[in-house]
């Protein structure tokens, strides 16, 4: 919707003294003033030495003469903004329209978790898993061909500790110094085989059961046994990008805006982790991707410079690292971080179990990657209102109950002319391409929450304001229609979500 009028007004002024500066669309603060408005007028006074409303008013009856705004919206100068409101039939020509985006012809590679298989996953690990997951799921509705991997660190001393550990179990020893603890390294030492493999297996079904299935899982291992790494110090070398300094092999990342150079291999011989990094994304590199995409956690944060360094020396492709911030999860009001099961670190299979998936996944994404999340694991199996996961998923087993009792109107034809009510939820359920498209780019996952919220806020005062039984027969057919319509969005909205539209509750 948005969409579509932004390509015809920048479609109508081609060519025209409107055109001479960037175009904007927005949405007004004052319901009366419409639908969408661009303060175009504001940009072009300087450059027309004319007063925004003189501007304003010419723009808006130029545009009265085209025929797209002519037949699907009314045009209004009003305080030197052009302001557009949607014409009732347009918006429901939209509604039915409702067509899938074409393919970018983009691909994408996108990399998340990556933890090290040397125990449980967290709930840490979890927010990065449900920031992947939906970022998969809209980057591919919105028409990017996207691959999501999971990196295994299956190589260097923590593995290396892990069997030393599991092994003194296993032969009733002392554990190494440094080593590994906890009930779980029993579990694995009970287990016959590589508890490495075991660790991997067990993690890869705490993310089956959060909805989080990987197209490809990466070992580090590959890295070394293929001699990828080699090949990636010598292409380093080869474009004179390392150096050798007090025994030590380093990238000269400083090149690439780095703050100091990178150490790749030690003096003594071993290679440091982000040596394989650069090996790793020269890897992705040479699949074909036109997009990198990361999701790492805080403590990751360091790394981020020196690897778009190695991915822009090797290769130039664009290279995004989003940096999740902590999850502290509380109880009572209080931070918790052992299991009273268990005495040890609450795992996400632990947080999952105790709340459900779907309250899971959506305390893991309603703010933003970059800020800090206190989970109240009480609030999330509260049901309440207060409760976001309830409210949201309320909101559509009410619309499926009204609906069940309406199955005669649901296809029948009827007069689109829209009450506020209805109108406020038609336009919701059409804003939901643009908040995709909107994600796809700035990669705010939280707005995807944040709609489901909304919308489902204006589906309840919708529904407290606008009854259907005993109404007259148009009225019936539209609000039957315009329900169908929602639950369409709000199912599509909770997919992409990866939580559930339950019929009862």
């Amino acid at each position: 919707m948005k969409i579509d009028l932004l390509n015809e007004f920048i479609k109508a002024i081609q060519n025209t003294k409107f055109a001479e500066v960037p175009i904007e669309i927005e949405v007004p603060k004052f319901q009366d003033h419409g639908d969408y408005a661009t303060p175009v007028a504001y940009l072009l006074a300087k450059k027309m030495k004319q007063n925004p409303v003189g501007i304003a008013t010419e723009l808006s009856e130029y545009l009265k003469n085209i025929p797209f705004f002519q037949k699907n919206c009314e045009v209004i100068a009003i305080q030197g903004y052009v302001n557009f409101k949607l014409k009732d039939d347009y918006l429901w020509d939209c509604a039915i329209k409702d067509q899938p985006f074409e393919k970018k012809g983009k691909k994408i590679l996108l990399e998340y978790v990556s933890a090290n298989p040397t125990g449980p996953l967290h709930i840490g690990h979890g927010r990065w898993a449900v920031l992947g997951s939906t970022l998969s799921s809209v980057l591919r509705y919105v028409g990017y061909d996207v691959v999501s991997e999971f990196y295994v660190n299956d190589m260097g001393n923590q593995i290396k500790l892990l069997q030393e550990s599991v092994d003194a179990i296993r032969h009733q020893k002392p554990l190494p110094e440094n080593g590994y603890h906890g009930a779980y390294l029993n579990a694995l030492a009970n287990q016959p085989g590589s508890p490495v493999d075991t660790m991997k297996q067990l993690q890869y079904q705490t993310l089956h059961k959060l909805g989080v299935v990987f197209d490809h899982w990466f070992s580090e291992s590959h890295l070394h046994h293929t001699g990828q790494i080699d090949r990636a110090l010598s292409l380093l070398k080869a474009k004179n990008l390392s150096y050798e300094k007090e025994g030590a092999l380093w990238f000269s990342s400083t090149t690439f805006g780095d703050d100091k150079d990178r150490v790749l291999k030690k003096s003594d011989g071993n290679l440091t982790y982000f040596a394989v990094d650069v090996a790793y994304h020269l890897q992705k590199v040479s699949r074909g991707f036109d997009l990198l995409i990361n999701i790492w956690g805080a403590d990751h944060h360091g790394y981020v410079p020196r690897v778009k360094a190695a991915v822009k020396a090797l290769e130039g492709k664009e290279l995004v690292i989003l940096v999740g911030q902590l999850v502290n999860l509380m109880k009572n009001g209080e931070p918790v971080r052992m299991s009273k099961r268990t005495g040890e670190m609450i795992t996400l299979d632990d947080v999952i179990d105790d709340i459900g998936v779907d309250a899971t996944r959506f305390y893991l994404i309603q703010k933003h990657h970059d800020t800090h999340i206190d989970f109240d694991l009480d609030l999330a199996i509260k049901k309440t209102n207060e409760n976001p996961v309830f409210y949201v998923q309320y909101a559509h087993a009410r619309l499926v109950h009204i609906l069940e009792k309406l199955p005669e109107f649901q296809d029948e034809n009827f007069t689109p002319s829209w009450t506020i009510p209805e109108r406020e939820l038609l336009k919701m359920g059409l804003k939901l391409n643009e908040e995709c498209l909107e994600i796809s780019s700035t990669f705010a996952l939280n707005r995807l929450a944040n709609f489901a919220i909304e919308y489902a806020r204006t589906f309840h005062y919708f529904y407290e304001t606008s009854p259907i039984l005993g109404q007259s027969q148009d009225i019936m057919l539209k609000r039957a229609a315009l329900l169908s319509f929602t639950q369409k969005i709000m199912k599509r909205c909770f997919a992409l979500l990866g939580i559930s539209a339950p019929t009862t509750m």
